[in-house]
C-alpha cells in the first residue's frame, strides 16, 4: 500500500469512515447506507474498469454478479442482507436488510416538504407533506427514507426521524364545507396529511387526492346558489379518498395550506376578461451577484437584458390598465441579503403572493448547457407547470416570437421554482438564445428590442385574458 493511500486510510479511520483499498470503483446508485426489506430486489450501478472480468458484488455474507453493460458501466441486481456492501477490496458503506416493517416514523418539521418518486431531487415531485405529518418509514438509501402513505421517498433533512413506536397522526375526512365569499372549500382532516391536485382544464375540475385518509364524512355543506362551485364528488377507496370538484367557469388558479386540523383549497377568482385593472407579477431573473447566461461575444450579461425587458412589459401593461408589481425594478436580488442561499426563488413568488397577483411573468433568455450547441441555437421558449398555465405559455409563444423577428417557437412543460409554487397561472419567458453570439451581437443588441419583446408579450397576455 502506497504511503498516501495508507495515510488516506488512517485518516477515514480516525473520522469514522470506511478504507477502501483499491478505490477503482464508483458506486453510482443506490445511496448508502441502505435499508430495504430481504426479499426486495435492488438495482445497483456501478463506473470502473473497461472489460473486468466476471466482477461480484458483496452485500453482507452474499455475492451478486455484475453485468457490463457500457464500456466501463457495470450493472446488476441484489437481495439486501445486512452488513457491508463491497467488490474487491473496495467497501462502499453498510446495508440493512429489514423484515418489511417500519423502521421508524418520519415527522415532518419543515413548512412544506416534498415527497418524490425516487430517492433523490432529480426524481419528480409526488405530493407535499406538511409541518407536522407523520408517515412510517419503510427504508432508506442514503439521506433519502422511503416512507408510505403514500409510497414516496423524502429526503431525511426535512424533518425528525421518530422511533417506530410512535403513533401516527390518523387524520380522517370527516366533513366538507364550501364558502364561495371566500373562495374557500375546506376540508376537515383532525390532522395533517400528504395530498396532491390533479386538474382537467377542459372540464373545469380538479381532483383532490388524499392517500390514506378514509372518508369518515359527517356532511357536506354548500353555499346557496354557488356562482363558482358546480359539485364535489367523494370516491372513497382502500388506500384513501378521492375528492372531484366541478367548478362552473374555467380554472384561474388554487392554493392548498393546512391550519389546525382543516385543508384549505383557495381558489383564485377569475378576472375579468381586460388587462384594465388586472393585476400583474413581472420578475426579470436573475440579478444583483446572480449574472445569469454571459454573451460570448459582447459579454452582455442576461440579468441586465431581463430587467430591460421586464421594464419594457411593465410599461406595456400599465398603458393598457394592468395593475403592474416588479420583483425587482434595479440590478440587485430580490430576497434580503441576511437571508438564507435557497430563499432568492420563493422571494420572487412570494412578492406575486403578497400584492394579489393574477399573473405572474418571469422574463429571461435562453443558453445550452453544450457551449457548441448553445452558438448556434434560437428560438422563442415558453415555460409552464401548471395544467392552467399552458394555455398562457401557448398565447405567448407566438406574438413574442414574431414581434422579436423570430420563426421559431414553442411552449414546453417544465418544473421550475418560480412557476410551481404560485397560485395564479404563471410562466417563464425565454425570449431568445443569449448563448448564441449573432442573435447577441444583431436582435438581443438593438435599442428596440426590449420595447418589441415587451409588446409580443402584452399581445399573448391579452389574448390569454380574453379567453381566445
Amino acid at each position: 500500500m502506497s504511503r498516501s493511500l495508507l495515510a488516506l486510510c488512517l485518516s477515514s479511520l480516525l473520522s469514522g469512515g470506511v478504507c477502501s483499498a483499491d478505490p477503482r470503483w464508483t458506486l453510482t446508485s443506490p445511496a448508502l447506507p441502505l435499508s430495504a426489506p430481504a426479499g426486495q430486489w435492488c438495482e445497483i450501478d456501478l463506473q470502473g474498469p473497461t472489460g473486468e472480468a466476471a466482477p461480484r458484488l458483496g452485500v453482507g455474507v452474499n455475492s451478486w454478479a455484475l453485468q457490463e453493460v457500457e464500456p466501463g458501466h457495470y450493472r446488476g441486481r441484489f437481495q439486501p442482507s445486512s452488513g457491508t456492501v463491497s467488490l474487491g477490496e473496495q467497501v462502499f458503506g453498510e446495508c440493512t436488510a429489514t423484515d418489511g416493517t417500519a423502521l421508524g416514523v418520519f415527522q415532518c418539521t419543515r413548512k412544506e416538504g416534498v415527497l418524490r418518486v425516487g430517492p433523490s431531487s432529480d426524481f419528480d415531485r409526488l405530493t407535499p407533506c406538511p409541518q407536522g405529518a407523520r408517515l412510517e418509514v419503510i427504508g432508506r438509501q442514503g439521506d433519502w427514507l422511503q416512507v408510505r402513505p403514500p409510497q414516496a421517498w423524502i429526503r431525511a433533512a426535512e424533518g425528525t426521524l421518530l422511533p417506530a413506536e410512535a403513533s401516527l397522526n390518523h387524520p380522517q375526512l370527516t366533513a366538507i364545507q364550501m364558502e364561495e365569499s371566500a373562495h374557500v372549500i375546506r376540508f376537515k382532516l383532525g390532522a395533517p396529511c400528504a395530498w396532491q391536485v390533479q386538474e382537467n382544464v377542459e372540464q373545469h375540475k380538479l381532483i383532490l387526492e388524499l392517500p390514506g385518509v378514509p372518508s369518515v364524512m359527517h356532511e357536506m355543506s354548500y353555499d346557496q346558489k354557488p356562482k363558482r362551485i358546480g359539485s364535489v364528488r367523494l370516491h372513497p377507496r382502500t388506500d384513501g379518498t378521492s375528492v372531484e370538484i366541478t367548478l362552473k367557469d374555467r380554472l384561474w388558479g388554487y392554493g392548498v395550506d393546512f391550519t389546525g386540523g382543516e385543508l384549505r383549497l383557495t381558489l383564485t377568482p377569475s378576472p375579468a376578461r381586460t388587462l384594465r385593472g388586472l393585476r400583474v407579477t413581472v420578475d426579470a431573473g436573475h440579478g444583483g451577484s446572480d449574472r445569469g447566461t454571459v454573451g460570448l461575444e459582447l459579454g452582455v450579461q442576461e440579468k441586465a437584458v431581463n430587467l430591460a425587458v421586464a421594464r419594457a412589459l411593465r410599461d406595456e401593461l400599465k398603458s393598457a390598465g394592468a395593475i403592474v408589481t416588479m420583483t425587482r425594478d434595479s440590478d440587485r436580488q430580490v430576497a434580503a441579503e441576511s437571508a438564507p442561499a435557497d430563499s432568492e426563488l420563493q422571494s420572487r413568488v412570494d412578492v406575486a403572493e403578497r400584492t394579489g397577483a393574477q399573473l405572474f411573468i418571469s422574463v429571461h433568455h435562453n443558453a445550452r448547457p453544450d457551449v457548441k450547441d448553445g452558438r448556434i441555437s434560437h428560438g422563442t421558449h415558453i415555460y409552464y407547470y401548471t395544467p392552467h398555465s399552458e394555455n398562457f405559455a401557448e398565447q405567448i409563444a407566438g406574438p413574442l416570437a414574431q414581434a422579436i423577428g423570430e420563426n421559431s417557437w414553442k411552449h414546453l412543460w417544465r418544473s421550475f421554482a418560480v412557476i410551481r409554487q404560485t397560485r395564479m397561472p404563471a410562466v417563464l419567458v425565454e425570449c431568445n438564445f443569449l448563448s448564441n453570439p449573432d442573435l447577441e451581437k444583431g436582435m438581443l443588441h438593438k435599442p428596440t428590442y426590449p420595447r418589441n419583446a415587451a409588446h409580443g408579450i402584452r399581445l399573448g397576455v391579452e389574448r390569454f385574458v380574453r379567453g381566445r
